[in-house]
This record gives C-alpha cells, structure tokens and sequence, in this order.
C-alpha cells in the first residue's frame, strides 16, 4: 500500500495533468466557437453561474468594466450572448448565454461529457460526495490563489 505522502504527490500530479489537458480542450472550444480564450471563459462563467450583471461578470472575470465592455460586444456580435436591462437596478444590465452555444458546446465538450457520465456511475453517493468536496476546495484554492 502506498504511504499518505505517495498518495498526495499521485493525486497532485493527476491534479497537474487535468489541469494542462484542460488547457488543450481550452485552446480546442476556442477555436470551434471562433472567440478568444477570455470570451470562451467568460462564457463559461455565464454558463455556470447563469445571468450576471455586467459588473458581477467582470468581477467574477478579474476584468476592468472597459475590458468587459469590449469582450461583450464581441460575444453579442458572434450571437453568443444577450444583455437585458437589470430588473433590480435600472443602472445595470444582465448578461445570459443564448441558444447559439449549444452546437460549438456540444462540438467541443460533448463526448468529454458523456465518457464523465458514464464513469461517475462506478462510484457510489458517498464517493460522489467526497469527489465534488474535493474539487470544490481544490476551485475555492485556484480562485483564491487568483485574487491574491
């Protein structure tokens, strides 16, 4: 059996490893999509957190209003996404994703997604609830180590 420091350096570098094929798949979505790694990011932060104001997507982005400001004209143009005056403050917009991400999605991510459903079903509820921990702490880690 492994000793505890074998297995934290195993999962560090699988950790490594995911994180430089994610690049790749990164490099590849941004090309099937025709946008810029930042616009791919920022419709990935739209994706999985849905709507945001302006403001919070350029804040979640580590991104000046003016950078923001560009990046969403270039994905409204590409049809990407959609602002919408804010029903909560008159000031601001909000900022969704539109159903034109769903062909370079499924493009760029599809079978990634469906070899991840398939090898979720070999653990049981309890793993599933230890993984998702994990991976929450290990992005609560890389965001922190963003902002610092």
């Amino acid at each position: 059996m492994s000793s505890r420091s074998e297995l934290q350096q195993l999962v560090d570098s699988r950790l490594r490893r995911a994180t430089t094929a994610i690049d790749g798949l990164d490099r590849r979505a941004a090309a099937i999509f025709g946008v810029n790694r930042t616009d791919l990011r920022l419709l990935d932060l739209l994706a999985s957190r849905g709507p945001l104001t302006a403001g919070g997507l350029a804040k979640a982005a580590g991104m000046s209003t003016g950078g923001m400001t560009v990046a969403l004209d270039r994905m409204e143009s590409a049809g990407y996404v959609q602002r919408e005056p804010n029903a909560q403050d008159r000031r601001s917009i909000v900022v969704r994703v539109t159903d034109r991400v769903a062909a370079p999605s499924r493009e760029a991510f599809g079978s990634l997604q469906t070899w991840l459903t398939a090898a979720l079903t070999r653990y049981s509820g309890e793993q599933l609830e230890l993984l998702a921990e994990f991976l929450g702490t290990w992005g609560d880690a890389v965001e922190a180590t963003l902002e610092s």
